[in-house]
């Protein structure tokens, strides 16, 4: 087991793992990936998404179900089993891996989802049991279920492989908006939409997503306002001459909580929530049999988290890693004063980098659920965006600082930690689960911003120590972890797809 990641705040280290991926469960560029398939007319990148699959593959999913179910007999129950009859537009993971074992593909796609999880997760799989899933697809359900401490392992593990040379940094995200920006000019501005794109990694089974059926203009919007966010929590560290100005009626802003406070007083709802929904790991995706254009359902494969904690019979609860994100809504009203502005945004800390991203590119999947927060508006709204902010300059520094792979993910933390810091600075309360920063690395940082003499941000940066500081790490038992795996679920109870959610849910006290 990993060290606990809370140590000394003046020496910042990068957690190790036992094991370091090995070359060849690490490469250092990604396979070759499939051929994306001819896309049928509902796959339009920019056009509605495809239709939910009509009731009659209920009767072929329940029909697949019952003959894998006589197939198996006796072999025993998987965290990935559904329950029955919950989501008729779902397929189980287990069925769809018992599938692939009578396939002649099935041992390469089987690799394939390994190899991704492996790649994403830094997790390094024994090579007895890459060997077994390739023999028998069906064993990969073993191979997802993960605990905290691997996780934080796995990601020191990424990031010892990235500083030998094994694996390569994702691509950043590219800037659009010039270095100074009239919101006037919104409308004229060009800014393509994100593809959504499905890609084939065995016949019938894609990964990928599908666009959503929020109009262009909407979801531009929404990818503008991401990249002012993004470029204003840039601007305390940047030289004089590259910062980014943002204009908006007639002035200029540079720093987040201005920009915002001024949309607030021009008639514009300014309100932030905090989401949690189940992370799609693998996103996969399979054809209904004899549709034509192809309808997706989707394949439930998220990533498991053993909890530690068992009932007393000594069943553990197991959850699907949760992902988390804090959503900026931007809303005009009658008396709004300016451009007609209406924008979501999300924040969170992703493998692409920290900050801002646009909301609603992609379709949503009724499987993974939603928890929302209330609505918080006002001066708590600002303060939300400007501690956002001021985590994203952090991270990016600390990352520069001490190359780090993909700017730090992991280490300054995930979805989950970015913003359970947000919630706990500004409500002093924190949902999300698991939780895996190391703390060290940012509160280095912040100890020099808070000595530079320079006291423009110090309320934000003291905010967003203590709110660190106040947070647990999930890779040690702590007296928070139960209550916020619980709510790490992000279904009422009656409405989660898994079974072994169910089971969770009953251990953890809900």
């Amino acid at each position: 087991m990993p060290a606990p990641l809370r140590n000394n705040p003046n020496a910042p280290t990068i957690p190790t793992t036992p094991t370091t991926p090995a070359t060849n469960t690490a490469p250092a560029t990604a396979p070759a990936a499939p051929a994306t398939p001819a896309a049928p007319a509902a796959w339009g990148t920019t056009g509605p998404a495809p239709k939910p699959a009509s009731d009659g593959f209920r009767n072929v999913a329940a029909s697949v179900t019952g003959k894998v179910a006589q197939a198996l007999g006796g072999v025993k129950s998987s965290p990935y089993d559904l329950v029955p009859g919950r989501y008729p537009a779902l397929v189980g993971l287990p069925q769809v891996l018992q599938g692939l074992s009578n396939s002649p593909q099935g041992a390469a796609a089987a690799g394939k989802i390994l190899e991704g999880f492996q790649k994403q997760t830094g997790i390094a799989i024994p090579p007895a049991v890459v060997a077994a899933v390739k023999a028998n697809p069906s064993a990969l359900t073993n191979a997802l279920e993960v605990t905290p401490q691997q996780m934080s392992g796995g990601i020191g593990a990424l990031n010892q492989a990235y500083r030998a040379g094994k694996v390569k940094n994702p691509e950043p995200r590219k800037d659009l908006l010039p270095q100074k920006f009239d919101l006037a000019n919104i409308d004229s501005v060009s800014y393509p939409r994100p593809k959504s794109e499905l890609k084939e990694v065995a016949p019938g089974l894609f990964t990928g997503d599908v666009a959503s059926n929020v109009p262009d203009a909407k979801v531009k919007q929404n990818c503008v306002f991401s990249e002012i966010f993004q470029r204003l929590s840039r601007n305390p560290t940047a030289p004089a001459d590259q910062k980014f100005e943002v204009a908006f009626n007639g002035k200029s802003y540079t720093r987040m909580e201005d920009f915002a406070g001024a949309l607030e007083k021009a008639g514009y709802d300014v309100s932030v929530r905090f989401d949690s929904r189940v992370a799609n790991f693998a996103a996969l995706k399979t054809a209904v049999p004899g549709t034509n254009p192809p309808q997706f359902v989707d394949v439930a494969a998220p990533l498991m988290v053993k909890t530690g904690i068992k009932d007393a019979s000594g069943k553990e609860a197991v959850v699907p890693a949760a992902h988390s994100e804090m959503m900026v809504s931007i809303k005009s009203g009658p008396n709004s004063q300016g451009p007609k502005l209406d924008a979501t945004t999300r924040f969170y800390q992703g493998v692409s980098g920290t900050g801002f991203f646009p909301a609603e590119v992609h379709a949503d999947s009724e499987w993974l659920g939603r928890t929302s927060s209330p609505t918080i508006g006002g001066k708590d709204a600002l303060k939300a965006l400007s501690v956002a902010g001021a985590f994203t300059d952090v991270v990016e520094d600390a990352a520069k600082r001490l190359d780090l792979y993909a700017d730090g993910y992991g280490i300054t933390g995930v979805c989950n930690d970015s913003v359970a810091v947000v919630q706990q600075a500004v409500t002093g309360n924190a949902t999300q689960y698991p939780l895996l920063m190391n703390d060290d690395v940012l509160l280095g940082e912040l100890k020099k911003r808070l000595s530079d003499g320079d006291r423009t941000g110090d309320a934000t940066y003291r905010s967003l120590k203590k709110a660190i500081g106040d947070l647990p790490s999930d890779t040690r038992p702590n007296p928070s972890a139960q209550r916020r795996a619980l709510q790490s679920l992000p279904w009422e109870a009656g409405k989660e797809p898994l079974q072994s959610t169910v089971d969770a849910r009953r251990i953890l006290g809900g």
